[in-house]
């Protein structure tokens, strides 16, 4: 009995920790159409839509924090998103040195979202949805339509399959940009255009890689299968002890 209690209080936590993620643990980041090239100590606005399950806005109550954060190596720069009209669609002014950066979407509670690589001085490269998420998206039931003329890249209105809307992605790189004043919170950057040595803040929810958004749940499993795993080997010691 005491190592059937043992096993259920090594089980709880576990099982408390996957019920989040089987309610919609993962999203995806979109990004508007950005600048053809993105220059160094210049200020840009740019669009993004970060939608759970890569279909919809997010439908619970609080999200947390949203935004958008460049790492390179040990330096990292981050800056939050402000709200616009439209559901899940976010604005981040950005200030970035030189250099070459991966592009991290901040998405609350969600695992971050590697959208892909920019050049400072030169352009962003988009990095594909990763296939497990695509298939995790074609598998999904139609969406109810959320915007208007205004959407995100790659979600045409209503009436469309998910397994259309699920190659969408980022829309291509527009020729202009739009300045801003940088409100943006950073982490070993410098006015410089170079960015001092600073540990990168991004954090990872178990069972999660950063940026391919991984759901939760085949993290908690392996847990589970471990907790399990153990007590079956204190199980077969007691009974071997009896013998």
């Amino acid at each position: 009995m005491k190592r059937i209690l043992l096993i259920a209080a090594l089980l709880a936590p576990v099982l408390a920790f996957a019920a989040p993620a089987r309610a919609g643990g993962w999203a995806v980041t979109y990004l508007d159409p950005v600048p053809g090239e993105i220059r160094p100590q210049t200020p840009y606005v740019l669009g993004f839509w970060m939608l759970q399950h890569g279909t919809h806005p997010y439908d619970g109550a609080d999200l947390g924090e949203v935004g958008l954060r460049f790492v390179q190596g040990r330096k990292s720069v981050e800056f939050p998103g402000v709200a616009l009209r439209e559901p899940a669609h976010y604005a981040a002014a950005v200030f970035l040195p030189r250099g070459t950066w991966r592009v991290e979407a901040v998405q609350g509670w969600f695992s971050p979202y590697e959208i892909g690589t920019v050049t400072v001085p030169g352009s962003l490269k988009i990095k594909p949805v990763p296939a497990d998420l695509r298939r995790a998206i074609d598998a999904q039931q139609p969406q109810e339509d959320h915007w208007g003329d205004i959407r995100p890249p790659g979600i045409p209105p209503s009436g469309i399959t998910p397994s259309a809307r699920s190659t969408g992605g980022p829309a291509a790189p527009s020729a202009s940009a739009s300045p801003a004043t940088p409100p943006g919170r950073t982490a070993g950057a410098s006015g410089d255009g170079d960015a001092g040595a600073a540990v990168t803040t991004a954090s990872v929810e178990s069972g999660a890689e950063t940026g391919s958004g991984w759901p939760m749940p085949y993290g908690a499993a392996a847990a589970a299968g471990l907790v399990l795993l153990g007590g079956a080997v204190l199980v077969r010691r007691g009974r071997t002890r009896r013998r």
